[in-house]
């Protein structure tokens, strides 16, 4: 008995070692990278600064072009929004940009009412994406103060990695084996961080216009503005267009809100927040209107 023991200890042990050095070298792989949006920012983009940044959901990743905006406006952009996130990410995304010894003069943070006035800080689906970089401290620290419920699975990811990778085994492990192959490969944004819905007829029912009223409650966005204001950075908060709805947003001291809420004729959406790819157009050129550089 005493054998048998020994010998399943050892077992244990040698398949635990082995998969925490599969599950590294996994996360090695795709931490080099342009898949997701936190690599591509890292190892993709070799300019370090930039006239601005859109951040935000999957609003900003397909409503605002930056590459249009850059050959209206003749400056020079980036999209570091990723789809499937909130505020909380936003915060994040934005101090990772500038870890990186990045740069930029304005930000243009897309917004939604919701999360605006959301007043709890969230762990979001698409946040093991920068599991690849749960060594780093900024990383490490929003899991750890995120992650609430049962295990922490992407906390405790930075002394045993096979927690992590075999959790989101289809969107850690499965990748990384596709980015072996490719690894300037993206997924569903282009070289500017951009991406755009099909030009299809929508199926949205109709409704009256109603009125959303919004306020600036959420902690991550209080911190978006001190970190954008201690960084010498304009804010500028973008509302992209929602069906059927006005957003009625207070009035800001220190920093500029475009509301495109209710500019969008009915055919350019894709679904009830989102733009296809001739709304995106007539976004980005509406914006360019309002925008400064």
């Amino acid at each position: 008995m005493k054998k048998f023991l020994i010998k399943i200890t050892l077992y244990t042990f040698f398949i635990l070692l082995i998969g925490n050095g599969i599950a590294l070298l996994s996360l090695y792989v795709l931490g080099k990278s342009q898949l997701y949006k936190n690599q591509f920012v890292k190892n993709g983009v070799a300019a370090n600064h930039f006239d601005y940044v859109v951040l935000g959901s999957s609003t900003g990743l397909t409503t605002l072009d930056t590459k249009l905006i850059d050959k209206t406006l003749n400056i020079s952009g980036l999209n570091i929004s990723m789809d499937d996130t909130s505020l909380s990410s936003h915060y994040l995304m934005l101090q990772y940009f500038l870890s990186l010894g990045k740069t930029t003069n304005q930000l243009i943070l897309c917004v939604t009412p919701g999360d605006l006035q959301n007043p709890v800080n969230e762990l979001n689906n698409n946040d093991y994406r920068f599991l690849t970089e749960v060594q780093d401290t900024l990383i490490y620290n929003y899991y750890n103060r995120l992650e609430q419920k049962g295990l922490k699975v992407l906390t405790y990811s930075r002394y045993f990695p096979l927690l992590g990778v075999s959790y989101y085994n289809n969107e850690i492990f499965y990748p990384s084996l596709f980015a072996l192959l490719q690894p300037t490969k993206r997924n569903r944004f282009d070289d500017k961080g951009n991406y755009t819905y099909p030009q299809i007829e929508n199926n949205i029912e109709k409704g009256a216009i109603r009125n959303v009223e919004t306020k600036y409650v959420n902690p991550s966005f209080l911190k978006i503005r001190k970190l954008c204001k201690e960084k010498k950075i304009e804010l500028v908060v973008y509302q992209s267009p929602i069906h059927r709805t006005n957003v009625i947003f207070p009035s800001p001291k220190d920093f500029k809100i475009i509301n495109h809420s209710s500019i969008l004729p009915e055919e350019l959406f894709y679904d009830n927040i989102h733009v296809n790819s001739k709304g995106r157009t007539f976004c980005t050129l509406a914006f360019c209107k309002e925008f400064k550089p």
